[in-house]
């Protein structure tokens, strides 16, 4: 496929992330140098030609829709989905010098992984965080604080050399799914992603469901975001079963101002 050397791969950082862990964990094997940017909209701007490519969270199995990667998808008319890629969150409390847990005087957090394992840390003794952007960011400043620790993955703590005080930490079963993005349109895979726009008319929405239904076709995912452009209009994300059909797709565009087709993938 495309992406096996790109020129280089973007993913939302810093180092440590679950992103990088996803970009590492489909891509980890091949040339292509590994790039950590600031946000989801650096990841989509960082991709300049076809051979090069991006990993950016889609949807979590808890909070839903990762919004910023739907807008910026439907903002970005020449950039695809080629793979998704689900990977467990798994939480760890970690440090760079601490052995045990009552040696710990500050733990570093993002604000939603410790609401994620807000339970099991409270059974551990752990009742506040000093909140930080990003789980990684919170390895990164633990192995600088020597009283401290980082709820963050177990790959974070790796990377930057903390010792596991505890782990599997999440009070549920978490997943999320990261896209490989980039400006090579697949056209056959497991799923295919389309956003679309319906006219303000009653029966509008019906009219392309309708479409999925009578020709027996599983819709994974429908999500609907406003559109920036005008007030209280939306574009809908929709996932289905199956690889690209130009016979579906030329039914529904005879129903929608606005249809892009983001293309078909693998999902691991």
């Amino acid at each position: 496929m495309h992406y096996i050397d790109p020129h280089g791969i973007y993913y939302l950082g810093p180092k440590g992330s679950f992103s990088h862990e996803a970009a590492i964990k489909f891509l980890g094997s091949i040339k292509g140098k590994l790039n950590d940017v600031a946000t989801i909209a650096n990841v989509f701007d960082s991709i300049k030609s076809v051979n090069d490519v991006g990993v950016v969270p889609i949807e979590n199995s808890i909070e839903g829709p990762v919004n910023e990667t739907l807008d910026n998808l439907y903002i970005h008319n020449n950039i695809y989905i080629n793979a998704i890629i689900h990977l467990p969150i798994k939480l760890v409390l970690a440090s760079s010098s601490a052995k045990k847990i009552s040696d710990i005087k500050r733990v570093y957090s993002h604000y939603y992984a410790y609401k994620e394992a807000q339970n099991k840390l409270l059974k551990i003794g752990i009742k506040d965080v000093i909140p930080v952007e990003s789980t990684s960011k919170a390895a990164i400043m633990s192995s600088k604080d020597y009283s401290s620790a980082a709820l963050c993955s177990l790959f974070a703590a790796k990377l930057y050399n903390l010792n596991i005080l505890a782990d599997n930490l999440q009070d549920h079963i978490n997943i999320t799914k990261f896209a490989v993005i980039s400006k090579k349109m697949n056209y056959r895979g497991k799923r295919t992603t389309i956003l679309f726009t319906v006219p303000d008319r009653p029966g509008g929405l019906f009219k392309i469901l309708e479409i999925f239904y009578r020709n027996n076709i599983n819709l994974t995912m429908i999500y609907s975001r406003p559109l920036k452009s005008i007030p209280w209009h939306y574009y809908f994300y929709v996932e289905y079963e199956g690889s690209i059909n130009f016979s579906l797709l030329n039914k529904i565009r005879q129903n929608t101002p606005i249809l892009k087709i983001k293309g078909s993938y693998m999902v691991k």
